[in-house]
């Protein structure tokens, strides 16, 4: 049956089981009825937007565990691609807080355009994407302004030709992420580091809210 059936099917169905000769025969299966039909009239968006039927939730960024740090620098080819950014980001979990700093300086347009942070309030993982790790925290632009960051950083094994970085800012400026160098040589490097004993992470463990605010992963 097309959709286009179905709610005449559901008008024939309630018409003729409210004619029936018991009240609560009629209402119980009046219920049998309706509630198949509108299931599947309710469900057609989810049904067309997920092929299963169901939309697994995103998954969710939470700070590692056991918690760990990153470190990197380098450069990668802003937009337009001409444009050159350097970049000095590290960060992690240090004595049941978050630790780091973010340097990046985007080297395009009329004057370099420079982001230094001045807190670090978040260091997060994506479990799809183990050896990424994302860089959340507050700095201020060579502009005079005070900006949210989100910085994604991932090592993808030596040398660091493999590796990648992105930010993006709460003034909307993106950097998606993208290979150091271009892929090429001498980009620079995105070392992942595993937890010791000074990298313990803050308790309770904040939400990715918490720690980024309203920005995604670039």
């Amino acid at each position: 049956m097309s959709q286009e059936d179905r709610p005449n099917e559901l008008a024939d169905k309630t018409r003729e089981l409210l004619h029936g000769s018991l009240k609560h025969v009629r209402a119980a299966a009046l219920a049998a009825a309706l509630i198949p039909l509108a299931s599947v009239a309710a469900s057609k968006p989810v049904v067309e937007q997920c092929p299963s039927g169901v939309c697994p939730p995103p998954p969710a960024f939470t700070v590692p565990s056991p918690c760990d740090f990153i470190t990197s620098g380098g450069f990668v080819f802003a937009d337009p691609p001409t444009a050159k950014a350097t970049f000095g980001a590290h960060g992690g979990c240090k004595h049941g807080a978050f630790w780091g700093h973010v340097n990046y300086v985007d080297h395009g347009g009329a004057h370099p355009y420079h982001v230094n942070s001045t807190e670090i309030t978040g260091y997060l993982i994506n479990p799809d994407f183990p050896n990424a790790r994302d860089i959340c925290g507050w700095a201020r632009t060579n502009d005079n302004e005070v900006v949210r960051f989100r910085v994604r950083l991932e090592d993808n094994g030596e040398p660091g030709i493999l590796d990648t970085f992105g930010i993006r800012l709460s003034n909307g400026y993106l950097v998606t992420r993208r290979p150091l160098g271009d892929g090429g040589p001498g980009g620079g490097n995105v070392q992942l580091h595993g937890a010791n004993p000074s990298s313990t992470a803050p308790s309770p463990e904040p939400t990715e809210e918490e720690m980024c605010g309203d920005l995604l992963t670039p």
